[in-house]
């Protein structure tokens, strides 16, 4: 038996009102149009609702059964209002996964600005390795990621919106750091280098055998620092990581093919975002 809403809806007004003439003001129908629903609704259930002869008085199946048909129109009501908020991006869940390099630097600002248009939707920021973010991506873990576009999988989209200058990371006493040019891979041999994440996206075939020779490796930025401060020995980050850790550490541009990276947002490729979703990638793409 498939109920159609808006007879219960009329049959709620009445037993509520207490008056055919009532329920059909509050509808807007002629009081016959809402009598003549009623009677097919009873019809319908092969039970009267109202007792005949007497105004508008619920019969004992229509009192037995009135709290059932006021919490399916409430609930009717609720996920109605709930998909038409979501739909129209008033409220929702977005997570995301960024760099840390991003994330630090470019999503605070686009954060506030979305909470200020948004206030009704959530957002989490998971922050993790350029690799990991991509994996986030793929296991649905997130909604969408920041992060390069390196060896992107198959299932993902890559979107560019902004390049990040590679660069060696030393402290401002270091032999490095009095040099201005681009820093060649020849000038860091020398020296000792502790690896992270970032040497994945080096392509440069001259890199090879002094990556490979690299003593130390230290993926958590914050030790990676503390690790170049303690004068342990030099790094390679992209420039938007440093920002606001550049007050006893000097970046040098790297030269060669190393120089840049593309930082985009990476999403499924056969996937339609969620609306708040949509609605924060619209708001990061602005940003670009």
């Amino acid at each position: 038996m498939a109920l159609k809403l808006q007879p219960l809806r009329y049959f709620l007004w009445v037993a509520e009102t207490g008056s055919y003439h009532a329920a059909a003001d509050h509808a807007a129908r002629s009081q016959p149009a809402v009598s003549l629903a009623i009677r097919d609704l009873e019809e319908q259930l092969g039970q009267p609702l109202f007792e005949r002869g007497r105004h508008a008085q619920l019969t004992p199946f229509g009192s037995e059964h009135y709290p059932q048909i006021r919490a399916l129109v409430d609930h009717h009501d609720r996920v109605s209002q709930t998909l038409s908020d979501s739909a129209e991006r008033r409220v929702g869940r977005v997570s995301l996964a960024s760099i840390p390099s991003y994330a630090g630097r470019e999503l605070p600002g686009i954060l506030a600005r979305f909470a200020r248009a948004h206030p009704g939707v959530e957002v989490t920021v998971e922050d993790d390795t350029a690799v990991r973010v991509q994996q986030r991506v793929i296991e649905r873990r997130v909604d969408f990621g920041i992060g390069t576009g390196i060896a992107l999988d198959a299932d993902l989209r890559f979107e560019h919106l902004a390049e990040d200058r590679m660069g060696l990371v030393c402290r401002s006493d270091h032999p490095l750091a009095a040099v201005r040019a681009p820093c060649s891979w020849e000038a860091i041999r020398p020296h000792t280098l502790i690896t992270n994440g970032t040497f994945r996206q080096v392509s440069d075939p001259e890199a090879l055998a002094i990556l490979t020779a690299a003593r130390f490796h230290v993926p958590n930025i914050t030790s990676l620092l503390a690790m170049v401060r303690g004068g342990l020995g030099v790094t390679l980050l992209p420039e938007l990581a440093l920002v606001g850790e550049q007050d006893d550490l000097v970046f040098r541009p790297l030269a060669g093919d190393s120089a840049t990276r593309d930082i985009g947002l990476i999403s499924p490729r056969h996937e339609t975002p969620r609306p708040a979703a949509a609605a924060l990638l619209a708001a990061i793409r602005g940003m670009h």
